[in-house]
């Protein structure tokens, strides 16, 4: 069946009710003045502000406590366990920037003012923003608790992060209908694998190797960045029709 007959047929089947009050509608518009009324247009910064209210007060909650946390450890237990902590961080980001999948409003948001791709960018715009600022800030602050330079505190901690950040929106894209607990795990997983790390590969946290961990640092941001690009370019794709 082509989908010409196929339409024919849900015409025939579905007819739709009559409007009622419809000129008195118009009259009204008309007398309002909204017949030609545009929306407004909203700037970047009102749209980011929108946005800032509509992600969940417990996604900035769990970052603020674990950061509060990685001050809290460094200070008590100024080992690797500050470093570990940090791929916990990217769980808000990827269950946030799903939540549009996860509970069907991918298709209403396709059709609001702003596209799918303009709203997930803006989320992962501030949620990246603010929790790579905190956790900035946090490496200044728990600085004094290492032995090392403050070039490898921020190289330990930002590796495990951005390693969670590229695993986890890769799983998200190729199974962004999915509940979440697959991004959860990458997450903890991450963690308890950088928690693990010195004791198998101690030679890893040597002086010697800080390239090899600013090579880490390059080549995670650049296979995130790319992640990233190709999940947006897939929200361009109608989500049904």
């Amino acid at each position: 069946m082509n989908n010409k007959k196929l339409i024919l047929q849900i015409r025939e089947i579905c007819h739709s009710p009559q409007p009622e009050n419809k000129r008195e509608f118009f009259q009204y518009l008309k007398e309002q003045e909204m017949m030609n009324r545009r929306p407004r247009v909203m700037s970047h910064g009102e749209f980011l502000a929108c946005q800032l209210f509509y992600i969940g007060k417990w996604i900035w909650m769990l970052a603020g406590s674990l950061l509060l946390f990685i001050i809290w450890i460094s200070y008590r237990h100024p080992g690797n366990y500050p470093f570990a902590l940090t791929p916990l961080l990217a769980l808000g980001i990827l269950l946030e920037t799903s939540r549009s999948y996860r509970w069907k409003m991918a298709e209403f948001e396709h059709a609001a003012r702003f596209s799918l791709r303009s709203v997930i960018l803006a989320r992962l715009f501030l949620l990246g923003t603010v929790n790579t600022t905190g956790l900035l800030i946090v490496i200044l602050i728990v600085r004094p608790c290492f032995s090392c330079s403050l070039l490898r505190v921020f190289l330990y901690m930002m590796v495990p992060y951005l390693t969670a950040s590229w695993l986890g929106s890769v799983y998200e894209r190729m199974h962004r209908m999915d509940q979440g607990l697959g991004s959860i795990m990458i997450c903890i997983l991450s963690s308890a694998f950088f928690a693990a790390a010195p004791a198998f590969f101690s030679w890893l946290y040597e002086e010697r190797l800080t390239v090899f961990w600013a090579a880490a640092l390059v080549l995670m941001a650049c296979s995130l960045a790319g992640n990233l690009r190709e999940w947006v370019r897939n929200m361009e794709v109608p989500v049904w029709n």
